[in-house]
């Protein structure tokens, strides 16, 4: 197959299908545009479903590759510096069960941080597994959740030694990076594989100023969201694998069994002209991404009444190096919160952030930012800063309270009869629901945990102090689903 990283060969055959005009018996039912409705042309455009195609000849299959898709799989893997590489089009999600139901079987034991993503706790549902919890550092000024330590890991693996993997984030959300290399080396000597949650890292691996990929760390497997920092469309992803520790073909099957059989060719060409991109542009495009975020965070740090995360907060195992496209401003010192700053910037100003909570506003800065962004943006806060400093919001002292005891694995929770009932009569019962608190992003509750009176009056005190409380089917938070009697 071709190693030659200038082309793009899915992306050329899907372009090349186009243009042969085929008269098109096939699905889609919309056949190529011909068959849509004014508004959907007026809004989506007709060249998008032009290339909205299924797995006709000569466009290869993507659970079981040998041509076009095979050729770009290929150059993937020479891109990211992996023996393997997947396309995934159900999302970073369908790749972090995949590894997760490859390395365990019902009761299995898997280590997996306490701010695990949502997709994981799927996972492990999906594979029966016992979830081992390490809990995140915590960063106290902006509540944030870091990584996890070499300490907490090597206790975990000595009171787990039947663990078959761990499996961790790399970077977290706010960019930040643990020291993964000195935790390849613990895991690996236990003679488990490492598996890193690497969605909001992909980009890494093509600029020298960001932190470290985690394969070149020594990660065996690497599951990314190309959508969130480079250019492929959402929903796109990757997976990356190398080293003798895991089975790959039960993880080729697991990612047939979760990925669909009707393959956007849409995300699939975006993929592939993402990797392109970064292959031959990466170092000048990430290098004014950069230059554009760093830009943001002086301005930003230069006004008064804010606080932004910067590379000196990133000083210690749980928090190695810091993604600089990754710009966190807490707002507390203005007497608003995170949300109320989000709907300010995008009522007024028409910017919309990645992510707000109690404190904080997250941007990120990624290739198809401008200098005139950053300039709207700046120009924003100025006027927040003249308008509200000197206001501050009240701060919360509560602690979290501890892990609850396991009483059930999250499977056999997920599958027992449920009911529910009262928040405030919850205590003693199993709960079937995640319950998360952000700031940090830490559950407080996880399905097959006892819940417990601390866990209730918490709740109920993030709710009233107006912290963004997820998990729960009741978004109201007045009810909780638990096993029934």
């Amino acid at each position: 197959m071709s190693v030659d990283q200038t082309r793009a060969p899915l992306a050329e055959a899907l372009a090349s299908y186009v243009r042969d005009q085929v008269v098109r018996f096939h699905m889609p039912g919309h056949k190529g545009g011909r068959g849509i409705s004014p508004m959907a042309e007026k809004i989506l455009g007709r060249r998008l479903f032009e290339l909205d195609i299924t797995g006709v000849e000569g466009m290869d299959d993507l659970l079981q590759p040998t041509g076009v898709i095979k050729a770009a799989e290929e150059l993937l893997a020479q891109a990211f510096g992996a023996e393997e590489s997947f396309y995934l089009i159900n999302g970073t999600s369908s790749g972090l069960q995949a590894l997760i139901l490859s390395v365990c079987n019902t009761g299995d034991t898997i280590l997996v941080p306490r701010n695990m993503h949502k997709s994981m706790v799927a996972g492990v549902i999906l594979s029966g597994a016992k979830p081992v919890f390490l809990s995140p550092e915590v960063n106290e000024e902006f509540g944030i959740a870091l990584g996890v330590t070499s300490e907490k890991v090597r206790t975990a693996l000595k009171d787990h030694p039947e663990a078959k993997a761990a499996l961790l984030i790399n970077p977290t959300y706010y960019g930040t990076t643990c020291d993964l290399g000195a935790l390849a080396d613990l895991i690996h000597r236990h003679r488990r594989p490492l598996l890193i949650d690497e969605a909001h890292g992909p980009h890494f691996y093509f600029h020298d100023d960001l932190p470290a990929g985690a394969l070149s760390l020594g990660a065996d497997a690497s599951a990314q969201g190309a959508h969130k920092t480079l250019c492929s469309l959402t929903q796109g992803s990757w997976l990356h694998i190398q080293g003798p520790w895991l089975d790959r073909e039960r993880l080729q099957t697991t990612l047939a069994m979760l990925l669909s059989t009707s393959a956007s060719y849409l995300l699939l060409a975006s993929l592939d002209l993402a990797r392109q991109q970064m292959v031959m542009e990466g170092q000048a495009i990430l290098e004014r991404t950069i230059e554009l975020a760093e830009g943001l965070r002086h301005k930003l740090k230069a006004l008064p009444g804010l606080s932004v995360f910067d590379h000196e907060h990133c000083d210690n195992a749980a928090a190695l190096e810091l993604d600089p496209t990754k710009v966190t401003v807490n707002v507390s010192q203005l007497g608003l919160t995170g949300q109320q700053i989000e709907l300010y910037l995008r009522h007024k100003y028409g910017i919309q952030v990645e992510l707000s909570d109690l404190h904080n506003v997250l941007f990120m800065v990624g290739p198809g930012n401008t200098r005139a962004d950053v300039e709207v943006l700046v120009t924003a806060f100025e006027e927040l800063v003249q308008q509200y400093r000197g206001k501050k919001v009240r701060s919360l002292s509560a602690t979290s309270p501890p892990i609850p005891c396991q009483i059930m694995t999250p499977r056999e929770a997920f599958l027992a009869l449920a009911e529910s009932i009262p928040l405030l009569e919850t205590v003693g019962r199993i709960s079937t629901e995640t319950v998360t608190c952000y700031p940090p992003g830490i559950p407080i509750l996880c399905p097959g945990e006892e819940i417990t009176a601390d866990i209730v009056e918490y709740i109920g005190l993030m709710i009233r102090e107006g912290y963004r409380v997820q998990g729960p089917r009741d978004g109201g938070l007045t009810c909780l689903r638990v096993v029934k009697h």
